[in-house]
This record gives C-alpha cells, structure tokens and sequence, in this order.
C-alpha cells in the first residue's frame, strides 16, 4: 500500500467516481442525498486511513470539525444495519486500499451473499464474484479490505 493512495486527493478521486460526481458538487453546500453521502463517506474514509485530525478533514471540503466527526459516525452508524452503506464503504475501502480506481458502481452489483461473504459484479456482460473479509476496529483506527 503506497502512502500516496492514503492522501485526501486520492480518496477524493474514489469517492467523486463511485459516486458519480464531481468534487466541486461533493465540498459545495449543496445538500442533495448524493452529495451528502459522499461527503459523510469521504469523512469516514479519511478517519479511517489517515492520521489526518478532522479539523484537517473538515479543511479540505469547508466544513467545520465536528460534521467531519458527524459524517464519518452516521457512516459507522448506517454501515451496521444497511445492505447499501455497507457494500459501499466495502467497495470504496477496496479501491483505496488496492489503488483500484475503477471501482464499481453500486448498480452494477447483482448478488451480495451476506453468509459466504462474496459479491458478485456485472461489468461488460461478465460476472465476476470477489469474497471480501471485513475488519473493523471499532476505535477507527484501521479498517482493511481484503480479497480473497
């Protein structure tokens, strides 16, 4: 894992292309669901892999420190209970930790086995079923994604 991948930059470029947007629309005051959730992930995603402080964080999309420690627990929050949150940080946290870019959207997801812990992908008509392991550190000091 290079140290360039944890910059506030790269997890930007992360999130602004699972996403679907831009990174003018994600540190504007704009409250759509969208670009709310971005923001709140790209405040999880930054308590989680660097050592950055949030009023760090919360100088690099204009916001204050404590939305950052907002955002990044309703994240925390959400990821326990729904299907969505969880595949989404999954996925983004796979993309920053394996400098993965492309990651893939959530409608291309077709299958998600909560009890086999696999996800099953549709890119350019071909399946693909990744298994991914999960742990979380609930002092969010660390969070790692790995592919089996």
């Amino acid at each position: 894992m290079s140290k360039n991948l944890l910059s506030f930059n790269n997890i930007m470029k992360v999130i602004c292309k699972y996403y679907g947007v831009k990174k003018e629309d994600v540190i504007t005051v704009n409250r759509r669901q969208d670009l709310v959730t971005a923001r709140h992930m790209f405040c999880n995603m930054c308590r989680s892999y660097t050592h950055s402080t949030t009023f760090a964080i919360g100088q690099y999309i204009g916001r204050d420190h404590s939305t950052v420690l907002f955002g990044a627990g309703k994240i925390d929050m959400l990821y326990e209970f729904d299907k969505t949150t969880m595949v989404d940080r999954d996925a983004i946290s796979y993309a920053i930790l394996n400098g993965d870019i492309k990651a893939p959207l959530c409608r291309d997801i077709v299958d998600i086995d909560w009890n086999q812990g696999t996800v099953t992908f549709m890119r350019k008509g071909v399946a693909t079923t990744d298994r991914i392991i999960r742990f979380l550190n609930k002092n969010h000091s660390k969070t790692k994604t790995l592919k089996q």
